[in-house]
């Protein structure tokens, strides 16, 4: 038994001690931007955001990443080109603050600051799990407000009793990159990114218009205002109630492409010497 804890523990040491020499701290700065009812077209409206990241590289081909990414995000119906999405006259921002942790898998063998026995560079795929807040807000009177405690599409009232939307929420992020040491002290990275989310929430739009009495009875004459800010009524009575106000069955989208920069900490063998001679004879 104990000759095959001691073979056990050997295989953990030799996975682990190229991570533990070539471990890597860093931070990015790119855009990010969304796609949902508000903006439907990929790279367009995008912000300027960034993050930080520390980095684990387990071997020549997996790397574990841990990150915090804040992410602006916004949208404006104005900007679009179809009427009926100008009639509807909607926009927000927010601020999604992100955590979680990235697998990334490279094409070719690669060790950071490493110029003598493999290429310095490396194209690589990434896919994980991240756990983000988001907090949309909508203009009024120049200033902004949080538009989710409003229920502006009627959420707990007797028009519609569906739960307000949660603001924290898990996404699944996936994409592209590429990675190449600068020196043996710093490495350099490009990505682009998706972030699948199961929210059709991030701009505060996904099903009908309200009916504007009771919202405003039951959730404030503020709710009923935010709720519906369109230029012409289309609704077959004096409002919009029932008409549709976004699509509940597509989950809205964000993504983040930016460059980073990371310093390399050479941290040293997780096994002791004395240990590795011995293994597991």
């Amino acid at each position: 038994m104990t000759k095959y804890l001691l073979f056990l523990v050997s295989v953990l040491c030799a996975l682990n001690a190229q991570s533990q020499r070539k471990d890597e701290v860093g931070l990015n700065v790119g855009y990010a931007y969304y796609v949902g009812e508000i903006n439907q077209t990929h790279f367009k409206q995008p912000k300027l955001s960034g993050g930080l990241h520390y980095k684990a590289n387990l071997n020549k081909r997996v790397a574990l990443r841990a990150s915090i990414l804040w992410a602006r995000i916004h949208g404006s119906d104005s900007s679009a080109n179809n009427l009926n999405q100008i009639n509807r006259n909607l926009s927000f921002k927010s601020n999604i603050v992100e955590l979680g942790g990235i697998v990334e898998v490279n094409f070719f063998n690669y060790i950071p600051g490493d110029f003598k026995k493999y290429p310095p560079y490396t194209p690589y795929v990434f896919f994980g799990m991240t756990y983000f807040h988001h907090n949309p807000k909508g203009a009024y009177n120049d200033d902004f407000i949080e538009l989710q405690p409003l229920g502006t599409e009627g959420q707990e009232t007797s028009y519609n009793s569906d739960k307000k939307y949660k603001l924290n929420q898990l996404s699944l992020p996936f994409g592209l990159g590429f990675k190449a040491s600068v020196s043996k002290s710093f490495t350099f990275a490009i990505e682009y990114g998706l972030r699948k989310t199961f929210t059709d929430y991030l701009d505060d739009v996904s099903g009908n218009y309200a009916d504007p009495v009771i919202l405003a009875n039951e959730n404030g004459q503020l709710a009923a205002q935010m709720g519906d800010q369109s230029l012409n009524q289309e609704g077959f009575t004096a409002n919009n109630t029932g008409v549709s106000r976004g699509n509940p069955y597509n989950k809205d989208w964000y993504a983040y492409t930016g460059i980073t920069l990371s310093f390399l900490i050479n941290r040293g063998p997780n096994c002791p010497d004395s240990f590795k001679r011995k293994r597991y004879d």
